[in-house]
């Protein structure tokens, strides 16, 4: 007689259980992990080095234009002949300088922290060059705001980066303007700008030389029209980048255009170069830019009209400056960052790959 087996499936339905909870906890597991330590791609760290090494020469030629204000104001100081406001000035200038080494040093800081960390860091890039909203962009730039200004600075140096370049193309066509290398970028930054406006947002877009001409189908755009976003880009795209750089003018029109607004963003590579009907502005022998007939101007003199430009034309909200670059002008990085730094801004002179 056969003896009969005891039943086991109570416990086999347990021990089911018990493997198949133990699986899924080991997935979780495996997949958090996975993701916790996916390693950063080769072009990512590239990139950090790039600009860590674009920082690292910023910081050089931070320290030497700061050494260079340092002997002036002392020379200044010692030399009767000079003026106290010349003195105050040069001062003025120093301590910009001294702000923007401060600021270049400390991104030097950051990006060495980033490439180390970037072996078991997270893939993500940080420069997003589709789609828009509230995510962090590169060093920190942001497009966020209700009623948003942008003004593009369409002079004959934002063609290229070399004055020898800017020159051969200033004397050339409209097409070799519109195909220079720097334009081209210009061109690229304004639409990521755009790209990347809050779709509740109302946007003005102002191009400026030495007159300004505002964008769109209208003054004041929404940026969740469609139609209103591709109007402001095909202007963009048939401006011709020529004449001077009128800071002051632009700054005023921006104001009249788009009231109350509470953002401003710059794209530009220098000081400016002159100012038209700018009351309360004291011409000197070697700083005429209100008369027109300056055919060259010193670095003194462009720092002095940005300054003014600043102080009575620029709206109090926080401003942010992309400052592409350009040879001849040092004074340019330190002069925006303090203005920038002043208003709770950001100004950011990306590297040559960005956008």
């Amino acid at each position: 007689m056969f003896k009969r087996r005891a039943e086991q499936g109570v416990n086999l339905s347990f021990l089911d259980v018990m493997a198949c909870g133990l699986g899924a906890v080991l997935l979780i597991l495996i997949v958090i992990k996975f993701q916790a330590y996916t390693a950063v791609p080769s072009t990512e760290i590239e990139r950090l080095q790039q600009q860590l090494a674009a920082a690292q020469q910023r910081v050089q030629t931070a320290q030497a234009q700061l050494d260079d204000m340092s002997a002036q104001v002392k020379q200044a100081q010692a030399d009767g002949q000079i003026s106290k406001a010349r003195v105050e000035a040069l001062q003025v200038i120093q301590q910009a300088a001294q702000q923007a080494l401060a600021q270049q040093q400390a991104l030097v800081a950051q990006l060495q922290q980033s490439i180390a960390a970037a072996g078991p860091a997270k893939a993500d890039d940080p420069v997003a060059l589709s789609g828009s909203g509230e995510e962090q962009y590169l060093l920190g730039l942001k497009v966020e705001g209700q009623r948003i200004g942008i003004l593009i600075d369409t002079s004959a140096s934002m063609t290229d980066e070399q004055l020898i370049q800017v020159i051969r193309r200033k004397i050339g066509s409209v097409q070799q303007k519109q195909q220079g290398p720097k334009w081209l970028r210009t061109k690229r930054v304004a639409k990521w700008l755009l790209a990347r406006l809050p779709n509740n947002a109302q946007v003005s877009v102002i191009s400026f030389n030495s007159s300004t001409q505002v964008l769109g189908l209208r003054a004041i755009n929404s940026a969740k029209v469609e139609s209103s976003m591709q109007a402001i880009v095909a202007d963009i795209d048939a401006l011709v980048p020529e004449h001077g750089t009128d800071l002051y003018t632009a700054l005023k029109t921006m104001r009249s255009t788009l009231e109350n607004l509470d953002a401003l963003y710059i794209i530009t590579d220098g000081l400016p170069t002159m100012m038209a009907g700018a009351p309360g502005f004291r011409e000197t022998k070697n700083c005429k830019p209100l008369s027109g007939n300056m055919k060259t101007i010193d670095g003194d003199c462009r720092a002095r009209i940005h300054q003014f430009s600043v102080a009575e034309a620029a709206p109090k909200v926080p401003t942010h400056i992309v400052l592409l670059p350009l040879e001849g002008d040092p004074l340019a990085p330190a002069l925006y960052w303090n203005w920038a730094n002043a208003t709770g801004g950001l100004m950011i002179s990306p590297a040559g790959s960005w956008p």
